[in-house]
C-alpha cells in the first residue's frame, strides 16, 4: 500500500489532485441522485432535507442551535427553514426568552420517515466498496479534516465575493 507522501493528494500538481475538487465531485455525483429524490419525489431541496434531518432527532432547536449543526450562512439556512415553513413541514415560533425554535411537523416528520431510508440506501450503495477498515480509517480521516476546516475558517481570513455587483465583481 503507497504511503501518505506518495498519495497526488500530499503533493497535488493538478486539480484533479486537490482534496476539495475530488470531494466536489464525488458530491456532484453522489448528491446529484438525492437532489433529484429531493426535489422529483418530495418537492424539497437537498438544504431543506439536511434541515428536516437535522431536526428529526429532537424534532425541535433553537435557531442557534440549528446554525451550528447546519454549518450554513445564516441567509440560506432561514430561506430554507422559510420555505418548509411555508410547506408546513416545519414551524417556527419564539420560545418563552424570545428564541427562535423551529420544530418538525408531523408532515414533516412523516417525510423523514420515508425520505431518510432511501438516501440512507444511496450512502451504503457509495460505501459498498469499501471494507469495514477502510470505512473506519474514512470515518476517522474525514472528523480530522472537518476539524482542520473548522480551525481554518475561524483562522483564514478570505474575501467574501460582492455578489450583488455579479458573480465576476472583484474587489481592487
Amino acid at each position: 500500500m503507497p504511503g501518505v507522501a506518495d498519495s497526488p493528494l500530499a503533493h497535488p500538481e493538478e486539480i484533479r489532485s486537490l482534496l476539495l475538487f475530488r470531494l466536489s465531485r464525488v458530491l456532484s455525483l453522489g448528491g446529484s441522485l438525492v437532489t433529484r429524490l429531493c426535489e422529483g419525489r418530495f418537492g424539497i431541496t437537498r438544504r431543506e432535507w439536511m434541515v428536516i434531518a437535522l431536526l428529526a432527532p429532537q424534532a425541535s432547536l433553537t435557531w442557534t442551535e440549528l446554525v451550528a449543526r447546519a454549518e450554513l450562512d445564516k441567509a440560506r439556512l432561514s430561506r430554507a427553514v422559510t420555505s418548509l415553513a411555508n410547506k408546513r413541514l416545519v414551524e417556527k415560533r419564539r420560545g418563552a426568552s424570545r428564541r427562535l425554535i423551529v420544530t418538525l411537523t408531523e408532515a414533516g416528520a412523516a417525510l423523514h420517515a420515508e425520505l431518510f431510508p432511501l438516501t440512507s440506501q444511496i450512502n451504503a450503495k457509495l460505501l459498498q466498496d469499501l471494507d469495514a477498515n477502510q470505512l473506519a480509517v474514512l470515518d476517522e480521516a474525514l472528523q480530522v479534516i472537518h476539524k482542520r476546516a473548522e480551525r481554518l475558517s475561524m483562522d483564514i481570513e478570505v474575501p467574501k465575493a460582492l455578489r450583488r455587483l455579479g458573480a465576476r465583481a472583484r474587489p481592487r
